[in-house]
């Protein structure tokens, strides 16, 4: 008799198809956007060494002791993710919109004395990353995917029906409790699957994530003499992240060796969690028309857990479905991002504008992954993952400029962002991104109103079936606006 078991679920990234939990887990969470406000996001997040704006305190915490003023803002954004994928010329795109908030803030500002100009204080949160994205792929084959689970059961001499729930409770158990792989007729103890003799079978794979990153802060920062102005904040970074993975193959309508039509697996996977950093930085202003700021990152230390479950499903010719579905397991783990140091540079050109620029550099190799065992211990043993994390990643420079020109009440606002690439050549995997922005704002007695566009372009190579070397080209384009309404009193 068939009975319901436990499948261990597969998380896939666009860029690897690999176990959870896995290193790719630690890149996600280490890899940051910086989206914000209106006026942050149309100048490529280049603020490090002018200050004054909320979403730039999660970069340089020294810009808050430029504020002369109290500060409220509050910033919504769209998401439209754009993806093209292509497999041996068949094209298919794909994409998803979301809505979320990208900063809410409060700045205080209160008088200083003994040469401190002034002493303020900021607690807010502001949008670090953006997981919304869909990715569609058609393509065929003439070997199942279900050959894989032909070749576990057939190992080592095979195994008898009644012992598989117990010998692979993790993966060809589903797929022999939904009749995709059966015993032989003449040979009890090794199997076959149901499309072994089918050709041209076809292949739809979609892949969709949800969900985002932020960063609650709380954070003071002085002004002293005018000339030197630091900062220190401590972060909340949370994490939410839904990952759905649809796969399913289809035999030809004139297909007579099968009796299957088709089968589905489907993964979920949703991740919550948050952490603690702390940072610190300053600017320093060197003349009226120059400024020098730099900031520095500690890691980020995420408590995290992963729900998850599978569903295997099949339909065969005549209509008879079958499906199993796995329980809902759990998984706590912690996850260490690398430090951060930022240095940046500020041009003022008297009353007519500014330009900025930053140069952050971060180490991925040195993040790690580790059990959370405050809630016992399964025994998890990432050594394996760690190892692949200093192997395969390595440090990055990441480079925003940024400008903002006066035409009062108006200001015209434009940036670029170059996201370097965080996997050496040992993975010959290239996922660094080009962002390029721009904006328009007003300013008026005590408000302000902004909007900004950006638009991310970069590459990938999406899994298909990895035994069998299939791999889609992908093309993603994130466009990204945003509206910022604040009041400064």
């Amino acid at each position: 008799m068939k009975r319901f078991s436990l499948l261990l679920i597969s998380i896939t990234m666009f860029v690897s198809f690999t176990k959870a939990q896995n290193e790719f887990d630690a890149l996600r969470y280490s890899t940051l956007d910086y989206y914000g406000e209106a006026r942050f996001n149309a100048m490529g997040g280049s603020f490090g060494a002018l200050g004054a704006n909320m979403s730039a305190l999660s970069i340089n915490p020294g810009g808050l002791g430029v504020y002369n003023s109290s500060d409220f803002s509050f910033s919504t954004s769209f998401h439209n993710n754009y993806t093209e994928s292509n497999y041996k010329g068949n094209r298919i795109t794909d994409g998803k919109l979301n809505f979320h908030i990208g900063n809410i803030g409060l700045v205080g500002s209160f008088k200083g004395n003994g040469g401190w100009e002034a002493v303020n204080l900021a607690i807010g949160y502001n949008r670090t990353n953006n997981y919304n994205t869909s990715i569609s792929i058609k393509s065929s084959t003439d070997s199942s995917l279900l050959i894989n689970y032909v070749n576990e059961l057939n190992s080592n001499g095979g195994i008898m029906e009644e012992n598989i729930i117990d010998a692979y409770p993790f993966s060809s158990n589903l797929a022999y409790q939904t009749y995709l792989v059966n015993p032989l007729i003449n040979d009890s103890l090794h199997y076959n699957h149901v499309f072994a003799n089918s050709k041209n079978l076809s292949q739809l794979t979609n892949y969709e994530t949800r969900g985002g990153a932020g960063e609650m802060y709380f954070a003071l920062g002085g002004n002293y003499s005018d000339k030197l102005y630091v900062g220190a904040l401590i972060g909340i970074p949370t994490v939410n992240y839904v990952y759905d993975r649809n796969y399913s193959e289809t035999s030809e309508t004139t297909d007579t060796l099968t009796d299957f039509k088709n089968f589905t697996a489907h993964d979920y996977v949703k991740t919550t969690g948050a952490g603690v950093n702390f940072k610190i930085g300053m600017i320093y202003k060197i003349s009226d028309w120059f400024r020098f700021g730099t900031a520095f990152h500690t890691p980020s230390i995420y408590s995290l857990a992963d729900d998850y479950e599978t569903t295997l499903s099949s339909e065969k010719k005549d209509g008879t479905t079958y499906s199993e579905t796995t329980p809902y397991g759990s998984f706590n783990y912690v996850v260490t991002t690398p430090y951060r140091l930022v240095t940046s540079a500020s041009f003022i050109i008297g009353r007519y504008g500014v330009i900025n620029a930053d140069y952050e550099i971060v180490d991925y190799s040195t993040a790690r992954i580790k059990e959370d065992n405050t809630y016992g211990s399964v025994g998890a043993d990432f050594s394996v993952e760690n190892q692949n994390i200093r192997t395969n990643f390595q440090s990055t420079h990441n480079i925003r400029v940024g400008t903002e020109w006066r035409v009062d009440p108006f200001r015209i606002r434009a940036g670029y962002r170059l996201q370097g690439n965080s996997i050496n050549e040992n993975m010959n995997i290239d996922n660094s991104a080009s962002i390029y922005s721009g904006g328009v704002g007003i300013k008026g007695e005590g408000y302000y109103f902004d909007i900004s566009y950006s638009l991310k372009t970069y590459d990938s190579q999406t899994i298909i079936l990895e035994e069998q070397n299939q791999f889609a080209a992908t093309q993603l384009k994130d466009h990204y606006l945003t509206f910022t309404l604040g009041f400064r009193f």
